[in-house]
């Protein structure tokens, strides 16, 4: 296989005019021919959208990079799906974040899966399903609902994409597909110009191989002044000590896969030899609780979003995702204010265990991707992710491990609110000095080989 684009860095480049265009022009023709078999994309540009001037500016990001956009994201051009057979909006305008990043000489190269209104955590909808590049037999979910986002990366069509994480769409099929993603500070990146799941834990997350990576990309995301303070907020964290960080003892991490668990415990022992100060504390809020709170308040923000679709019988939406859009329908005024009220609790009890200097760990699924003959709708795939939405936190998704099998398992670092330099150097250091995010790549690299030959 002559195309797999594994780098942010590797794409970066600022030739001439014309031999840039021819670049992009075969780049282009690489990810429409190869996403056949991918079936990452929903749409794939014949041009990508991005602005020529910026690749000249000599600081430029990402210069002529090829970016995916998930399909909640508006791109002037490009349609705009949700994952659904009854939506198609043709936006004039670029979302906020889609401008700051052709600003920094981004090429957008499509459109990417997501699962319908970004409901399911599976990473399947009605507008088809992404292979997860683990396997190039194609036997496994690929997690969502930024399923193509993840699928893309992780099969080398781009180096890099923007997926939306409400309770864990970005980071459930990172770890899934063995891949990188940043569920940032709630409003550090602008939502405008993306439809909208539940407002109150909406974000805009990036997705690449590793954290450095996503580290450039989210500072390409972010305002200008917002970039600035996080680029000093990152230099701050290069000078000072390694952050605490908080393991979970054993009844607090419930029910895990075995390698899921071993790989954490083995990541805790490898950070301690790092020089990460560690400490082994319970969990002060049940995950369950947490998340069943996350479910309440996200349901009838979503249905409220939504509703004069999901209350039209003739709209062509899949039964389940109507089923749980009319259960938000439901709740009561004083049920939500009720709700809301404990998040406000759960939030400050885990902000007690997340004071400055201090880094929560905890595996970012409880289970290595699963095969697609295991589906369960009714299972909770977010049990460790959507707390992070609920109390306005910040999270970093990455692998640390394979399975027997050649499935990654994944491990979050989780901070409060604004402690994004925080994690991400934490990350940084971690990726450094281990090498799973490597042998990841090699792998996918092997399986995309044997499917795309």
């Amino acid at each position: 296989m002559d195309f797999f684009l594994n780098s942010i860095d590797g794409c970066r480049e600022q030739k001439p005019g014309s031999e840039r265009d021819t670049v992009t022009h075969k780049r282009m023709q690489a990810i429409q021919a190869r996403n056949e078999a991918v079936r990452a994309f929903v749409h794939v540009s014949d041009v990508p959208a991005q602005d020529p001037s910026a690749l000249n500016h000599p600081h430029a990001l990402l210069a002529n990079v090829p970016i995916a956009v998930k399909d909640l994201i508006d791109v002037a051009g490009m349609p705009t799906r949700l994952g659904c057979r009854a939506v198609f909006r043709e936006p004039t305008e670029h979302a906020a974040v889609i401008a700051s990043l052709i600003a920094q000489g981004a090429a957008i190269a499509g459109k990417s899966h997501t699962t319908e209104f970004a409901m399911s955590g599976w990473g399947v909808s009605p507008l088809g399903r992404p292979l997860n590049p683990i396997d190039a037999t194609d036997i496994y979910f690929s997690g969502g609902s930024s399923n193509g986002s993840a699928s893309a990366v992780a099969a080398g069509l781009v180096p890099a994409a923007l997926g939306t994480d409400t309770g864990g769409s970005v980071r459930i099929p990172s770890s899934w597909c063995g891949i990188t993603g940043l569920k940032g500070s709630p409003g550090w990146v602008s939502t405008s110009g993306v439809a909208a799941l539940s407002q109150s834990f909406d974000v805009v997350g990036p997705m690449a191989r590793t954290a450095s990576e996503v580290g450039r990309l989210y500072r390409a995301m972010l305002p200008v002044a917002r970039r600035t303070a996080f680029e000093n907020a990152l230099s701050k964290a290069a000078q000072h000590a390694l952050p605490t960080l908080i393991f979970l003892d054993d009844e607090s991490l419930g029910d895990l896969h075995a390698e899921t668990r071993a790989a954490y415990r083995a990541s805790q022992a490898r950070c301690e030899t790092l020089g990460f100060p560690i400490t082994v504390q319970p969990i002060p809020c049940s995950f369950a609780d947490m998340a069943a709170n996350w479910a309440g308040i996200s349901g009838v923000e979503g249905y409220l979003n939504n509703r004069q679709l999901v209350d039209d019988p003739s709209t062509a939406l899949d039964d389940v995702v109507r089923s749980n859009f009319l259960q938000g329908s439901k709740t009561e005024l004083h049920e939500y204010l009720t709700l809301l009220n404990g998040a406000r609790h759960y939030r400050e009890q885990m902000e007690n265990l997340l004071v400055p200097g201090h880094v929560l760990v905890v595996p970012t699924t409880s289970t290595p991707a699963i095969k697609l003959t295991a589906f369960d709708p009714q299972r909770t795939l977010g049990i460790f992710t959507r707390f992070v939405n609920l109390i306005q936190g910040c999270a970093i998704a990455m692998p640390n491990g394979m399975t027997a099998d050649a499935r990654p398992t994944s491990m979050q670092f989780v901070g409060a609110y604004g402690q994004d330099a925080t994690i991400l150097h934490a990350a940084i250091q971690w990726q450094a000095h281990t090498d799973w995010h490597e042998k990841i790549r090699q792998h996918h690299a092997e399986q995309m080989q044997q499917r795309l030959g």
